[in-house]
């Protein structure tokens, strides 16, 4: 199993990919997403998130997804399926049955999600019926509640959940693998021993005993081998069926016959033709949602407005991401100075006083995993500004839900992304060389 870093094709994200609608575009990224990764020895790839945004406050989902649209999310989670399909890469649809309604992150606690199956169904589990359908080889469950299906147990610990709807209402056959069983939903609440034998009885197929360590402790690999041996005691003792065990052995060994294709280590790539999919598919995310100029023949006052201490954890040693070594603002501005011939940097403490010119300031945010990309600051400067500077152009590189609380803010343009690529692709159409993608916004957000 792999993760997308900087030296490989990272692409603009899902919820760029799912902006402007194009099928075949999300598929051709991920098909790139699996011909890296098998080049470098990888057969598997735990994505695509099938979790819609429903909830803009999710701290963790975010750019994570294709958007706040069942309809949509579903389309765009087939087409990543049948990418990694193309590429001989296995692929994993999660957070089932979803992480995208969530005011929580798993990370750190058990969510709530009080809905009824019948809204889920339409909701929540459309883009995992879609992936199903697609022929997703793997589904990653959420340590998240859902009272009305199961009121004691999250998902990964829900026979209710994992037998009842995922197979036999949903059809899955394959295999269904745990989030990482180190994050706090689970720790807080349950002993490693007890989680593992829990997941194994409600239909986990593979437990993720996941590199994220998140308390940095010297007791981490002690745990880890807890509950290994705490499995094997528990069949010993009789508290799990051995049955469970062989079940969920013989269904992986099965796959593994069926499904994993022979591959030769670190084929030749086109890295030319990957990045230019990955462009193309951040310059289709990059949407003018309330507003727009060309600021070619203009002089721009350029103003980031996150606080330089939101960055310190940009580079996150846990795994998922973003894993991302230069920030998208130093990506935008080092693309400006060298595209336009009128850019000045400014500060809130140098903030323009003439007319001469159009003050751009620029928002930016990554999901991570356990803890925030502090944005309390920049909202707040952005609101301020707007007052006074009418004309101010905002340019967000991220999601486009903080506009829900810009209301004055006249200009807003969003690349839908915090990735390099979307950084370029921002600029080229802030100063009118590529048109700004049109269509239909995934986001709800005016």
């Amino acid at each position: 199993m792999g993760v997308l870093v900087g030296e490989s094709t990272t692409g603009p994200g899902n919820l760029a990919l799912g902006v402007a609608d194009q099928t075949q575009s999300t598929s051709a990224m991920y098909e790139v997403f699996g011909n890296e990764m098998r080049s470098a020895g990888f057969n598997c790839i735990l994505g695509p998130c099938c979790d819609v945004n429903l909830n803009p406050a999710s701290p963790i989902i975010d750019t994570r997804s294709f958007g706040d649209m069942p309809d949509k999310v579903s389309a765009h989670a087939a087409a990543a399926v049948r990418g990694l399909a193309s590429s001989s890469i296995i692929s994993c649809a999660k957070h089932f049955p979803g992480h995208g309604d969530t005011h929580g992150d798993t990370h750190r606690d058990i969510p709530r999600v009080d809905k009824s199956y019948e809204e889920l169904k339409e909701n929540d589990l459309a883009p995992f019926q879609a992936a199903v359908d697609a022929g997703v080889d793997l589904i990653m469950t959420s340590h998240i509640l859902y009272p009305q299906i199961d009121p004691n147990a999250p998902a990964t610990l829900s026979r209710a959940i994992l037998q009842h709807v995922l197979r036999d209402n949903m059809g899955f056959d394959g295999i269904i693998i745990s989030d990482s069983m180190n994050m706090g939903a689970i720790q807080n609440h349950y002993t490693p021993v007890d989680a593992a034998v829990q997941a194994m009885k409600a239909g986990i197929t593979m437990i993720m005993l996941s590199e994220e360590h998140y308390d940095h402790s010297d007791a981490y690999l002690d745990k880890q081998l807890a509950m290994i041996h705490g499995l094997v005691s528990a069949v010993e003792d009789g508290s799990l069926d051995e049955k469970i065990i062989d079940d969920a052995l013989e269904r992986v060994v099965r796959f593994k016959l069926e499904k994993l294709v022979p591959m030769s280590l670190y084929e030749p790539l086109n890295i030319a033709a990957n990045t230019q999919v990955a462009r193309n598919a951040a310059l289709s995310g990059v949407t003018w949602i309330r507003g727009g100029v060309d600021l070619n023949e203009k002089k721009i006052y350029l103003l980031n407005v996150t606080p330089h201490q939101s960055y310190h954890n940009l580079m996150n040693p846990r795994g998922i991401g973003p894993n991302q070594a230069v920030a998208a603002f130093d990506v935008l501005k080092k693309e400006l100075e060298q595209q336009h011939s009128q850019i000045e940097f400014v500060t809130m403490d140098t903030l323009p006083s003439t007319d001469d010119g159009v003050l751009v300031v620029v928002t930016e945010n990554h999901p991570l995993p356990g803890e925030d990309f502090d944005q309390v600051l920049a909202k707040q400067r952005v609101s301020e500004l707007s007052r006074d500077y009418p004309e101010l152009v905002v340019v967000a590189l991220r999601s486009p839900y903080d506009l829900l609380e810009f209301s004055d803010v006249k200009h807003y343009l969003c690349a839908h992304s915090p990735r390099p690529e979307s950084a370029q692709a921002a600029v080229s159409v802030l100063l009118g060389k590529e048109a700004a993608a049109r269509g239909q916004a995934v986001c709800r957000v005016e």
